[in-house]
């Protein structure tokens, strides 16, 4: 029977090598105080990503939408999942999300567009809702170009999502969240000769760390916290 089982497992990962299937293989890397831990084949437009610092970050090649001589609407997305968990002794504060490329529009008609939304959830209440932020270019992707003097424009996004208070359970040290990052850039032309084209370049995910407080530091708060308590009781007394 344990042959046979051994047997069964061979075929299945041999049809699905042949058939181009790709297996789901996590992958962690770590960082200076936190490690990534994501699926090797999910990361598709994106690419293979390279850590440093705490910061994980991607260098895409062919994250592109374009269109062309009125065809209409043309888009490209990707949606991608990150967990990331602290070294021992830290606890996440923030994690920010960056990303740039270039564009062009030609012609009446053209026009370019870069969105999605940014999530990331507590890993000790993953039910609870997602703290999330826009994603959306700093400036309007308004410039036109031409034949005659053909140039693209660059374009960034830049989103930050804090810790929300009341994350990490009893303790409220967060070591552990989920990210998704939702990209999609549409690009749209609507008469002959026009052209509309986006491209994204770069995607970097930073996550700010703090050391955890020692046991003392708590203490000196909560009697921090008791004379301040204690001072506006008499402050209300006195008047």
């Amino acid at each position: 029977m344990k042959h046979m089982n051994k047997l069964a497992v061979a075929i299945l990962l041999l049809s699905q090598a042949l058939s181009g299937t790709a297996l789901a293989v996590p992958v962690t890397v770590a960082g200076t105080s936190v490690s990534f831990t994501f699926d090797s084949a999910l990361s598709g437009l994106f690419g293979t990503p390279t850590v440093t610092g705490d910061a994980l970050f991607f260098t895409p090649t062919t994250y592109t939408a374009q269109s062309f001589n009125g065809t209409g609407f043309a888009s490209a997305n990707q949606t991608f999942n990150i967990t990331v968990n602290a070294n021992p002794g830290y606890l996440m504060s923030a994690v920010n999300l960056s990303e740039d490329g270039d564009y062009f529009n030609m012609g009446a008609g053209s026009s370019v567009a870069v969105g999605g939304k940014f999530y990331v959830r507590d890993l000790e209440s993953p039910l609870a809702p997602a703290a999330s932020s826009k994603i959306k270019s700093t400036l309007p992707l308004t410039d036109m170009t031409s034949m005659a003097d053909f140039e693209t424009t660059d374009w960034t996004s830049h989103t930050s999502i804090a810790i929300p208070a009341g994350w990490g359970g009893a303790d409220g040290i967060v070591s552990g969240v989920n990210v998704t990052i939702e990209n999609i850039l549409l690009a749209n032309s609507m008469s002959l000769g026009s052209a509309a084209f986006i491209e994204k370049k770069f995607v970097g995910l930073n996550v700010v760390t703090v050391p955890v407080p020692e046991p003392e530091t708590y203490a000196l708060l909560l009697v921090g916290l008791g004379l301040v308590g204690f001072a506006v009781r008499r402050r209300v007394k006195a008047s």
